[in-house]
């Protein structure tokens, strides 16, 4: 077996519902990975800056984060990949897409390079529990006045909702947006060359590397293209048994008994 990159979600995957994981175990993991010259490729939906305050004391060389759903990379602390939506995007979508009717009772969240935005007036209940996950969360009297780069627009929705959304997302942006079901009822819309599996496709190709020589692992929907492309992928034994059905293999341990580190241990590091 020859695995060269290996490729994680975090929320649900990685992290135990609390977002919480075994610090040592991890920094152990990590430095047998370097010693293989294996980079860890963190990938999620949440931003950079959310990601290195969680990962702070664990940071080394050989770890990657692709953030907001792969809007952007960073490895040693260097954006390597900005997938920003331009201005012309950003521009019609607060303006002409945002109040089309699958937008009518959504709770939008502009998610930027400085920041997050979303309208003062939004249900103060919303707004708490976005806190939570968005970073420097500004209420703004106008989303069109926001001078930020964005990297995603995040559409909360009921999570039984979502798949919907996005196929009415994807049908309505025709192939210039793309909208991923992040899971817990939020629906992220990015440019249309971004996401989880174009970023490893990209971090693979600067190392040479072809999908059978990835590990991934997910859980949810929008970790589906990237467990169908590595070779060696695994979906999370807490995952839907749709995920399940797209990966090769199902962990044998769930997402609160690092079932990743788990898997890692038992077939690279024993």
């Amino acid at each position: 077996m020859s695995i060269k990159l290996i490729a994680t979600d975090l929320n649900g995957t990685l992290l135990r519902a609390d977002q919480s994981f075994d610090h040592a175990r991890f920094k152990r993991v990590l430095t047998g990975l370097n010693q293989l010259n294996i980079p860890l490729v963190l990938s999620s939906g949440n931003q950079y800056a959310h990601l290195k305050q969680l990962f702070a004391d664990v940071l080394a060389d050989n770890l990657v984060m692709v953030a907001e759903n792969g809007a952007s990379i960073y490895a040693r602390g260097r954006q390597v990949f900005d997938g920003s939506l331009s201005a012309e995007q950003h521009h019609h979508f607060v303006t002409v897409d945002r109040f089309q009717e699958m937008f009518k009772h959504a709770y939008l969240i502009l998610v930027g390079s400085h920041g997050s935005y979303t309208e003062a007036g939004a249900p103060e209940q919303l707004v708490a529990m976005a806190r939570k996950f968005y970073d420097n969360l500004q209420l703004v009297d106008d989303l069109a006045a926001v001078k930020d780069s964005i990297k995603k627009i995040s559409v909360s929705t009921q999570p039984g909702d979502a798949a919907a959304l996005v196929d009415q997302i994807n049908a309505y942006f025709a192939g210039k947006l793309r909208a991923h079901d992040s899971g817990y009822g939020v629906v992220d819309i990015v440019d249309q060359h971004v996401g989880k599996l174009p970023a490893v496709q990209l971090l693979a190709a600067q190392r040479g590397l072809t999908a059978d020589e990835v590990m991934a692992f997910g859980d949810g929907a929008n970790d589906v293209p990237l467990l169908r492309y590595a070779t060696h992928s695994y979906a999370m034994v807490n995952a839907p048994t749709a995920v399940q059905a797209a990966a090769r293999h199902v962990t044998t341990l769930d997402n609160e008994h690092d079932g990743v580190l788990a898997t890692i241990e038992h077939i690279l590091l024993t």
